[in-house]
């Protein structure tokens, strides 16, 4: 085994993050670890709280040595297209074994869930769950008899395992336990979820970015919430990025979700029902309803308003990021069937730097206003929806001056020794 794949958001990178990279240098120290990264936007179905050019950063200084881009229509898909699309980027890429965070550390069972997911008789069953008006996740656990996808982990686990068998049978699989809490919104150890690091940041940092002087300086009454902020973060990440990250946000480096929100709210309210039914996860009439709730004061109320068991949160926020970067129907059914066009380079170390040497089954992206020029139609689109991601996203940050487009053309792979 030369290779690991780590498939991650890193939103943010935290200390079970590290502690995952560490645990594979400590097991398998001559092997290189290859980070597969959501960009611009995650699976959650919103913009990343940092850049994608930072999280690598971070991801390097915690222990990976290559960071790779997942394009955006993968990385803000349902479980099992973010699986696909991260399994046959592992794949093309040659990666030899993939390592993921789980809350259950048993393979063997993994892999047998894996292999019913597809069977005709559990297809089956999901339909008519579906039918019934139960989520995609609800519809498969009662399919599957099984209580392993009640937790996001392992359900994400399921889908790479399923995606593998499909596309990559070669792989080898390296689940690494998970003991904190995906969603705990506090934080109560030193593994903290990222939903407890997000909310964090944003109380919190959001009182160091207002605070910043005309001269660049943090005021004096706001010296007391940034150290406060400093010293919360010192247990929950490494401190090898610590510093990096509290000046990021002191420099109000990051996202300012209102003004997401407000974004998908202003389209959604221009947009007529006939015009959303061409955007993906827009089904089953659920578009007149959402133009509807448009009409309400925020974009959380309009969500209130369109959940439902079968419109979970995650599912409409996807469908809120479709509609705000221009995914079509028709984009996503061919993404499923050719796979990831490209491998865009986001960072490495001394270790990657021989591997980027060699020839994989895509481009290996450096240069990104080159890329267009070695890639098909759906390769160019692909490249479009990702410049569009990175664009939108700096335009939700809270720091006027970083809001500015196109930065994946002035970017260059940070190599970091």
């Amino acid at each position: 085994m030369k290779t690991i794949g780590i498939i991650c958001e890193y939103n943010p990178f935290h200390n079970g993050h590290a502690h995952q990279l560490h645990t594979l240098a400590q097991q398998y120290p001559d092997t290189l670890r290859i980070c597969i990264m959501s960009g611009s936007f995650v699976q959650r179905g919103e913009p990343a709280i940092f850049s994608k050019f930072d999280r690598a950063r971070w991801a390097i200084l915690g222990g990976a040595d290559i960071v790779i881009e997942l394009p955006t229509i993968y990385s803000t898909g349902s479980a099992q297209l973010f699986g696909t699309g991260a399994i046959r980027m592992v794949k093309a890429l040659a990666i030899d074994a993939l390592s993921f965070g789980s809350e259950t550390a048993d393979l063997a069972a993994l892999i047998d869930i894996a292999k019913r997911m597809d069977c005709e008789s559990t297809q089956e069953q999901l339909r008519t769950y579906i039918n019934e008006g139960m989520s995609y996740g609800a519809a498969f656990r009662k399919a599957l008899h099984t209580e392993i996808l009640n937790t996001p982990n392992a359900l994400l686990g399921l889908e790479y395992i399923r995606a593998g068998l499909a596309y990559n049978p070669k792989l080898e699989y390296i689940p690494i336990l998970r003991t904190s809490n995906h969603h705990e919104e506090s934080i109560t150890d030193d593994l903290p979820s990222g939903t407890a690091l997000r909310q964090l940041i944003t109380s919190t940092g959001v009182l160091s970015s207002q605070c910043i002087t005309s001269t660049g300086d943090l005021s004096s009454k706001c010296i007391t919430s940034t150290g406060n902020l400093a010293s919360q973060l010192q247990s929950t990440i490494p401190s090898s990025i610590a510093s990096d990250m509290t000046q990021v946000i002191e420099n109000g480096n990051y996202l300012n979700y209102n003004r997401y929100h407000d974004m998908v709210h202003s389209l959604s309210r221009r947009t007529t029902p006939k015009e959303l039914e061409k955007f993906g996860g827009f089904n089953e009439g659920i578009e007149h309803l959402w133009a509807k709730a448009a009409q309400q004061f925020s974009w959380t109320a309009a969500t209130e308003e369109i959940k439902s068991k079968r419109y979970t949160y995650a599912r409409l926020q996807r469908m809120g990021a479709y509609l705000t970067l221009g995914i079509t129907k028709d984009i996503l059914p061919n993404a499923m069937e050719e796979g990831p066009q490209y491998a865009r380079l986001l960072a490495f170390n001394d270790r990657g730097r021989q591997w980027l040497r060699n020839e994989y089954e895509i481009p290996l992206i450096q240069k990104w206003a080159k890329a267009p020029n070695e890639l098909n139609t759906l390769g160019q689109t692909m490249h479009h929806i990702d410049t569009l991601a990175t664009d939108i996203q700096a335009l939700c940050f809270h720091n006027e001056s970083n809001r500015i487009g196109h930065k994946d053309y002035t970017y260059t792979p940070q190599y970091i020794k």
